[in-house]
């Protein structure tokens, strides 16, 4: 798993600029409709709700979700939906701050995103954690315009 992590993590951070076919107005039309998700991600987390997640992420068997907690990945919406869940049941607060990035990739209706945050936590049981975490995200248009996840990894980071 660490393999595949580094691996679209190498992907983004070497792909080269953002580029994306139309004019430079599309261009950044497009890259503000990309960060704004991944903004609602931070929101929805921060938020502990399960109803605010739901719709930022496509509903089919080929998501998949890695958290800084997990042991493994989840994959299928049943399975992400759960693992959200289970994580929104654990903290009793958590706020998620993008301190660097998102640095984002566009080729037609996908988009690849990695950057860095600060995650600031209480757990239910009073343990508190305040890390910096890795996050990689792969969103993809859908038949709307509206950019959705199809995958999304965060892991701490060294401190």
């Amino acid at each position: 798993m660490k393999r595949l992590l580094t691996g679209l993590i190498m992907l983004v951070c070497f792909a080269g600029p953002t580029s994306y076919v139309q004019g430079q107005d599309n261009q950044t039309d497009t890259l503000s409709a990309v960060k704004g998700t991944i903004s609602k991600v931070h929101a929805a987390i921060s938020s502990l709700d399960i109803s605010k997640m739901e719709p930022l992420w496509f509903h089919n068997a080929n998501v998949m979700l890695v958290n800084p907690r997990d042991k493994s990945v989840s994959v299928g919406w049943d399975d992400v939906k759960k693992n959200w869940e289970n994580a929104f049941n654990f903290w009793s607060h958590i706020k998620v701050t993008q301190t660097a990035g998102p640095y984002v990739r566009v080729d037609g209706n996908v988009a690849w995103s990695t950057g860095l945050t600060n995650t600031n936590a209480k757990a239910k049981n009073g343990t508190s954690v305040k890390l910096p975490t890795f996050e990689s995200d792969v969103l993809k248009k859908d038949s709307d315009g509206e950019w959705k996840l199809e995958a999304h990894s965060a892991w701490r980071a060294s401190q």
